[in-house]
């Protein structure tokens, strides 16, 4: 499901704090306005496509009950994002979502061997390719502060006061979680181009 970053964030708001007044018919638009960017955070946080879709319907249901919380003329998004994140937290705390993750990238990494071969495919795919595995393992390996914070800057693209409120911290807390995480990247990056040393 792609993420419609085309929608209008004031159409949310709108749906949404008609929907928390009460009016079940605005339910439609909440959705149809807010499940792609809920299932696109929820799969990049879990990396399991099922999953994102199941706690992207988890989260749909925490919503309507908790509509009654949400306040009239706050922005829809961020208050929408830390629902689904709860809703994935919960299940990381049942399941141990992070065991199955490590699980995930081995069978990633043993399904990328058994593809043709680099000869028959362009360079420039196969490097993207190998840029995308570096990320996802990346993210996989990240503690789940960082990841989160990481996710929601530069996959959502929150700004840093927003994520703050999705993550209940400081706007402080969530610049060093994304900074933490960036390095680990960057320093992921390097070793898999050969190129500089990660700065310690």
């Amino acid at each position: 499901m792609a993420v419609d970053r085309a929608s209008n964030p004031s159409v949310l708001d709108d749906a949404m704090d008609r929907y928390a007044r009460g009016e079940d018919a605005a339910f439609a638009l909440v959705y149809r306005q807010a499940a792609p960017r809920l299932r696109g955070f929820l799969l990049r946080m879990c990396g399991d496509p099922m999953l994102a879709d199941d706690l992207t319907q988890e989260a749909f249901v925490r919503l309507h009950l908790a509509r009654g919380s949400f306040v009239a003329g706050a922005p829809a998004l961020p208050w929408m994002l830390a629902v689904a994140r709860n809703a994935f937290l919960d299940h990381a705390r049942r399941h141990h979502v992070r065991r199955t993750a490590q699980e995930r990238v081995s069978r990633d990494r043993a399904a990328m061997h058994r593809e043709a071969s680099p000869e028959t495919r362009g360079d420039e795919v196969v490097a993207a390719r190998e840029t995308l595995e570096v990320v996802r393992v990346t993210l996989d390996r990240m503690s789940l502060t960082q990841r989160e914070a990481f996710v929601l800057l530069r996959f959502e693209g929150l700004s840093v006061r927003d994520a703050a409120q999705v993550l209940g911290v400081t706007e402080a807390a969530v610049k060093v979680r994304a900074f933490r995480a960036y390095e680990l990247l960057r320093a992921a990056l390097d070793r898999e181009s050969g190129g500089s040393t990660p700065r310690t």
